[in-house]
C-alpha cells in the first residue's frame, strides 16, 4: 500500500505544469552555477598552481557548485511538499482517507516517498553535470559521491519538514513559509554570538551548516548522516502523531 501510494504522488507530480515549471527553472539555475563556478576554477589555475596541495576540479565544483544547491533545494523541497496534504484539507478528501484501512503511518510514509523520488531525481540531474567533466579531465568521484550524498540527506530532511507544515494547515503557501522559517533558524542556529559562549557552542552543534560541511569537502561523518536522518524521521514522526491525532477528533 505504501509503494501504491508513493506511486500516486510521484506521478501526481510528474503530471503537474507545476512541478515541470520547477524543473525548467531549476535546470537554468544548474547550468549558470556550473559554468560560473567552472569560469572561477580557471581564473584561478594560476593561483592554484603556486600551492603545495591545490585543489582539484571536484572539490572546486564541490564547494562553488553543489553546496550552493542547498539553499535551492530548502525552497524547492517544501514547494513540491506543500501540497500534499492541503490539497487534500481543501479538496475534502482527507475524510476519505481517515476512513480508509490504511494507517496514517503507511498514508505519510507513502507521501513521503513519492515527493522525494521527485526530488531526488532533479538531484540526480544536478550532480550528473559535474560528471560530464571525466570526458575533459581527472574526476575525484569520491569528493563528488560525498557532496550529492549531502545534497540528497538535505533535500530529503527539507521535504519531510515541508510535508509536516502541509498536514497541519490547508493552505499550501503559509506551509512553503513556515518550512523555509524553520529552515531558515535550523541554518542561523548557533551562528550569533561569541565562539566562547557555551550556549552558542551547543546550538551550534544542531545548526545545518555544522553536518553539511564535511560532505562538500569528501568526507562523510556518521554524526552528520544520523543528524539528517534523524529530523527527516522525527519530522515524518510528528506528521503521523498530527494525522492520527486528526483521525481520532473526527
Amino acid at each position: 500500500m505504501i509503494g501504491a501510494i508513493a506511486g500516486f504522488e510521484s506521478r501526481a507530480l510528474l503530471r503537474s505544469a507545476q512541478t515541470w515549471i520547477i524543473a525548467a527553472v531549476l535546470a537554468i539555475v544548474f547550468a549558470y552555477l556550473f559554468l560560473q563556478a567552472l569560469e572561477t576554477y580557471l581564473e584561478v589555475q594560476p593561483q592554484l598552481a603556486l600551492q603545495d596541495h591545490p585543489t582539484g576540479l571536484s572539490g572546486f565544483l564541490a564547494v562553488r557548485y553543489l553546496a550552493p544547491l542547498v539553499m535551492v533545494f530548502a525552497l524547492i523541497a517544501p514547494l513540491l511538499a506543500m501540497r500534499s496534504f492541503s490539497d487534500e484539507y481543501r479538496q475534502h478528501t482527507m475524510a476519505l482517507w481517515q476512513s480508509s484501512p490504511v494507517s496514517m503511518t503507511g498514508l505519510v510514509v507513502g507521501k513521503f516517498l513519492g515527493v522525494a523520488l521527485v526530488i531526488l531525481l532533479l538531484v540526480m540531474v544536478a550532480g550528473l553535470l559535474p560528471a560530464f567533466m571525466r570526458f575533459y579531465t581527472a574526476l575525484d568521484f569520491g569528493v563528488l559521491a560525498a557532496s550529492v550524498l549531502g545534497l540528497s540527506l538535505a533535500s530529503l530532511m527539507f521535504t519531510a519538514i515541508g510535508l509536516f507544515f502541509s498536514s497541519i494547515t490547508k493552505h499550501a503557501i503559509i506551509a512553503v513559509a513556515a518550512s523555509v522559517l524553520l529552515l531558515v533558524l535550523l541554518w542561523l542556529l548557533g551562528s550569533a554570538g561569541s565562539a566562547d559562549n557555551i550556549l552558542t557552542n551547543v546550538l551550534a552543534i544542531f545548526a545545518i551548516p555544522t553536518h553539511l560541511a564535511g560532505f562538500f569537502q569528501g568526507y562523510i561523518s556518521t554524526a552528520s548522516v544520523a543528524y539528517f536522518v534523524i529530523l527527516t524521521v522525527l519530522f515524518i514522526s510528528l506528521t503521523i502523531i498530527r494525522l492520527d491525532a486528526l483521525r481520532h477528533s473526527g
